[in-house]
């Protein structure tokens, strides 16, 4: 049997161990954004949005903030960021053929995606209508701090401004 001393031994290199695996391991992982499920699927984001059609909505990229929150209950928080945000929030960039109702239509500077450039908008995509045209619902482009839905292409938009696109589907 062993002696008190090796057992005692033993007990704290088991110990010295334990503290070096990190307080993550034991925690529950947290689920990304992209996990959560939106009542309604991704679509819930654009029905939501469409039922704002008309009203007040203030600045384009708050309203898809606001409706984001809404969609998801509270579960999906975006920022004041017009890049980093969306990945923070879990969700991935998509291709315009591969666009869905719901997905997120956000023109960045170029170098710089969470600057503020001339020409950005933010737009919920309704129906992709093909060849880089979408419907979509936004807010401050069909009036002033309006929400409205309107056709569009913002690959011209993005080239008569020098920003890039960036589609985000949660």
């Amino acid at each position: 049997m062993p002696s008190l001393l090796s057992r005692t031994s033993a007990v704290a290199g088991l110990c010295v161990a334990a503290l070096a695996v990190p307080a993550t391991a034991y925690a529950a992982p947290a689920a990304s954004a992209a996990s959560v499920r939106f009542a309604g699927g991704n679509g819930a984001i654009a029905d939501r949005a469409l039922a704002q059609a008309g009203s007040y909505g203030g600045q384009c990229k708050q309203f898809v903030n606001d409706i984001v929150r809404e969609a998801s209950s509270g579960r999906v928080l975006l920022g004041g960021g017009y890049y980093s945000d969306f990945q923070r929030a879990g969700a991935h960039r998509v291709s315009a053929k591969k666009a869905a109702k719901g997905d997120v239509i956000q023109l960045n500077v170029p170098g710089a995606p969470d600057s503020f450039g001339s020409g950005m908008h933010t737009a919920i995509v309704v129906a992709n209508l093909g060849s880089h045209k979408f419907k979509v619902v936004d807010s401050n482009w069909v009036g002033p701090t309006r929400v409205g839905t309107h056709v569009w292409n913002p690959y011209t938009r993005a080239a008569d401004k020098g920003l890039n696109v960036n589609i985000w589907h949660f």
